[in-house]
């Protein structure tokens, strides 16, 4: 039965003294990464010595290890993604947990870890579990947002486990649905680079800012009982930047949980935990009650949103993360760079002349723009609300100097792993799909836009196709009358829930009796596709940022796959160079940046306009039951030319246009007048 099986307690390890904590607290597995190549860069992560040691470690202890190798691959990182993974093979790693199709087709060459499904890939619905399930994981972890009741239908997908978060951080956007970071400063979290804007003030309609986004921490020690009865098989504590202390003491209460000892009195002890954050904890997902989880922070966070749009990103990977801690009358600062960690503490004397003072918010803000040793602050976990004296602010600049020039010198880390034939084979590049023909800077032939707008915007203008969001079965005839002819494609939501699932079905039957092709955004709405037979393409819900990711899906049954949006120029050049299917790329747009499940104001958001201090404005809707944050103003590569970047389709994307027939005929401009380009001119990290 469910209610009898073991649960393991999954740690994180950000270094070798939190594995080390968590093992003597008495984890049943931890989770780590090595380098770059991992939702977590800025953690101080493991060299691939410190890999080997920790794994044996974990196997003396009778505990397991899973290497994280979770993030969006791009052309150039495809070698080191092969080496990660021989890595964790001769080194015994149990799992290795993953996002990128790509790795799929690597996995032949490296078959002993086993391949467990992160966050990062979306997992909402037991027909995602089933997907992957069906491409061999033997774990799913699933989404945060999701309720017991969902959890539940998710864990009896027969020969996958499952793995929930139970205590630590939560994001506001959907896992993987995020583009906040990237737009704002190139840094994607996506690829592990998130530099948290949720957690940042936001003003609505020029009223006074609140930091109406940051989540209250999750804290389900108290729940362990009802996550068994549900058939969870992993507890997840999310922490790879917390402290050693603070991962012995998480690992040491859902210990206890599972010997059975008061929930009451544990879920007491957990609000400790809360205290390293200053957030309050929460649950409220599991009982479907969304409502009062954002806004509320012990001490508001002073800053760490990354650039404002057009900012250019450093051309190497030369972030580190700064964060700041109370203790009494004491700062603790917290400095991460290139896999060093380095901590220090100074003493806040009295403020005499408030006026000279200066915020650690305002200073973590100068860090961002003020480059030292020629690296950025790139965000940070925690950023307490406290005045500092000019002269310690000198000092802190000081001592972060000391320590970046500390970073710079070690090597590069790169992994010396000996790949088997059979990787170096799937290496080999592929030359470009015939198909890809239409360069950057041809006219888009498609246009992306909602149901209710179709017809309104086909009576006006006539692209070469239309994608077109929103369609139901029952809404499908008339959008084929709209289109007269023109070819058409319904796009499946990036997100849908079990409740979905049979209007996701009814749409696909009609889709495919009607002869359309449909767009799939997820694991879960492809193998649905799959079931019914229908003609599927792969929209942005599954990016691809390298070849052998679009290989991959070619071979899964897409016709057509979209690169990824974020994707800088180089990446671009790089998979449009070697991608053997026909692509697409969106040239012209406003993509959600925040795509988020949480209960808010529809009276105080909807419609209107939020902004952060950079000047990051969005507007707020409400699109398939889901909160949408679009940006007010649109990325648009139109007025690009670029020979190197060749694909099947350009598409304009015309969701959340005030006027979609004005911005597909808009005269795009010329490089250089202003326009965003999102990542396009800057380095995505």
């Amino acid at each position: 039965m469910a209610e009898t099986r073991p649960l393991e307690v999954l740690a994180p390890a950000g270094d070798l003294s939190c594995l080390e904590a968590a093992l003597e607290a008495g984890a049943d597995a931890v989770y780590l990464g090595l380098g770059e190549l991992n939702a977590r860069r800025r953690a101080r992560n493991f060299t691939p010595e410190e890999f080997a040691r920790a794994v044996a470690l974990a196997h003396a202890k009778g505990a397991r290890v899973y290497l994280t190798l979770n993030i969006d691959l791009a052309e150039r990182e495809l070698g080191e993604a092969a080496r990660v993974l021989a890595l964790a093979q001769a080194a015994g790693a149990d799992a290795v947990l993953v996002k990128d199709p790509a790795l799929l087709l690597l996995r032949p060459a490296t078959p002993k870890p086993q391949f467990h499904f992160s966050t990062q890939t979306g997992m909402t619905n037991r027909a995602d579990v089933t997907a992957v399930g069906g491409l061999g994981a033997a774990r799913a972890v699933l989404a945060r947002e999701l309720s017991l009741r969902e959890i539940a239908a998710a864990s009896r997908i027969f020969g996958v486990a499952t793995e929930v978060f139970a205590q630590g951080a939560l994001c506001f956007s959907m896992s993987g649905r995020c583009l906040m970071s990237s737009w704002v400063g190139g840094r994607s979290g996506n690829r592990g680079a998130c530099t948290s804007p949720c957690r940042v003030p936001w003003s609505v309609e020029g009223e006074p800012g609140r930091t109406l986004f940051s989540m209250r921490d999750l804290g389900c020690v108290h729940r362990v009982a009802e996550l068994r009865a549900a058939g969870v098989r992993a507890l997840k504590i999310e922490g790879r930047l917390k402290t050693p202390v603070w991962v012995g003491k998480a690992v040491g209460l859902y210990r206890r949980a599972l010997a059975g000892e008061d929930p009451a009195t544990l879920l007491r002890e957990a609000a400790e935990l809360g205290k390293y954050t200053g957030r309050e904890l929460c649950c409220g997902y599991l009982d479907e009650a969304r409502d009062g989880l954002t806004g509320i922070a012990g001490r508001e966070p002073g800053g760490g949103a990354g650039e404002s749009p057009g900012a250019a990103a450093p051309a190497e990977a030369k972030d580190y993360d700064l964060s700041g801690r109370l203790e009494g009358g004491r700062l603790e600062c917290l400095l991460a760079f290139r896999g060093r960690e380095a901590r220090w503490t100074v003493s806040l004397p009295p403020i005499r002349r408030e006026h000279k003072a200066v915020p650690f918010g305002l200073l973590c803000e100068a860090l961002e723009r003020e480059p030292i040793q020629g690296c950025s602050r790139a965000g940070g976990s925690e950023v307490p609300d406290v005045l500092l004296p000019p002269r310690l602010v000198k000092s802190i600049r000081d001592r972060i100097s000391v320590e970046l020039r500390l970073g710079l010198k070690k090597t590069d880390g790169r992994i010396q792993a000996e790949l088997a034939p059979l990787a170096e084979a799937v290496l080999v590049k592929s030359p470009p799909h015939e198909s890809n023909r239409r360069s950057l800077g041809g006219e888009p032939d498609r246009a992306r836009i909602e149901a209710g707008r179709l017809g309104a915007f086909l009576k006006k203008v006539r692209p070469g196709g239309v994608i077109v969001e929103g369609l139901t079965a029952g809404t499908l005839e008339a959008a084929l009358r709209a289109a007269k002819g023109i070819p058409l494609v319904a796009a499946l939501p990036p997100v849908f829930f079990d409740d979905d699932i049979p209007a996701v079905k009814e749409l696909l039957q009609a889709c495919q009796g009607a002869g359309v092709t449909v767009e799939v955004n997820s694991w879960g709405g492809w193998r649905l596709a799959r079931e019914v037979g229908v003609k599927t393409e792969s929209g942005l819900g599954l990016p691809v940022l390298n070849s052998l990711a679009a290989k991959w899906l070619a071979e899964a049954g897409l016709s057509c796959v979209a690169l990824s949006v974020e994707a800088d120029r180089i990446q671009l050049e790089d998979v449009s160079a070697h991608c053997p299917v026909a692509a697409s790329l969106v040239v012209f747009g406003r993509p959600p940046l925040f795509t988020s499940r949480v209960d808010l104001s529809k009276e105080g958001l909807l419609g209107k306009i939020v902004e952060d201090r950079r000047g990051v404005r969005a507007r707020c809707s409400m699109e398939d039951g889901l909160w949408m944050f679009r940006p007010v103003e649109p990325f648009d590569l139109r007025g690009l030319r670029n020979p190197k970047i060749r694909v099947r389709h350009l598409v304009a994307d015309l969701v959340g246009s005030d006027d979609p027939v004005r911005d597909w005929l808009g005269n795009p401009g010329k490089p250089g007048s202003g326009r965003f380009l999102f990542n396009y001119d800057r380095k995505l990290a």
